[in-house]
């Protein structure tokens, strides 16, 4: 009979991988790479919260699946495509060289190509049990997001619609933004 050794977070930070990974209840889970789509609109996600952003440097956008430890005993690190953490609530105020213990205000994960649903309402309930007070899925092939809060119905945005953060003051953008780029060329010159 053979026991698996767990790994820790802080044994996780230190450690390299050819590829993106996550841990899971101690285990190192392989991931596959999201493609092209998956990118540009994490970009474009990024650079609507970089917008929305307070001038008092109240909050920090993290991207490139930056940790969040979403459990402990045995240990799970979980890379949310993006997400947004309030600076006074970063332990000493500083920005962890690993990943963060804290619960962000907002997590951000976009579908990737070959991603379960069922995977990632699993990440939506790890991130709402341990704080975080918004989970927006983003879904590239149907230009939706999903909008998950604690105990609530989750909201459901087409393009047309304008999302609008609970979590995040005063933050609105139309979600067709969130795809612009996507669109081949000929159709968003003619759209000018």
């Amino acid at each position: 009979m053979s026991t698996a050794i767990l790994i820790t977070a802080e044994d996780f930070s230190r450690m390299s991988f050819e590829g993106p990974v996550e841990l899971v209840c101690g285990e190192v889970v392989e991931m596959t790479r999201p493609g092209g789509v998956n990118g540009v609109v994490c970009f474009r996600c990024a650079a609507v919260l970089d917008r929305w952003l307070p001038a008092s440097g109240s909050h920090l956008v993290v991207i490139n699946d930056a940790g969040v430890i979403t459990g402990r005993d045995p240990d799970t690190v979980r890379g949310p495509d993006l997400f947004v953490v309030a600076r006074d609530r970063l332990p000493g105020g500083r920005i962890p060289e690993g990943h963060f213990s804290i619960a962000p205000e907002v997590c951000v994960e976009v579908q990737s190509p070959h991603e379960r649903w069922s995977d990632l309402i699993a990440k939506v309930a790890e991130y709402l049990s341990i704080g975080v007070r918004e989970v927006w899925i983003i879904v590239p092939g149907q230009r939706r997001v999903h909008v998950y809060r604690a105990d609530t119905e989750p909201d459901v945005l087409s393009s047309e619609l304008e999302l609008v953060s609970q979590a995040l003051p005063a933050f609105h953008c139309p979600v067709a933004e969130l795809f612009r780029g996507l669109e081949p060329a000929s159709e968003s010159a003619s759209a000018k």
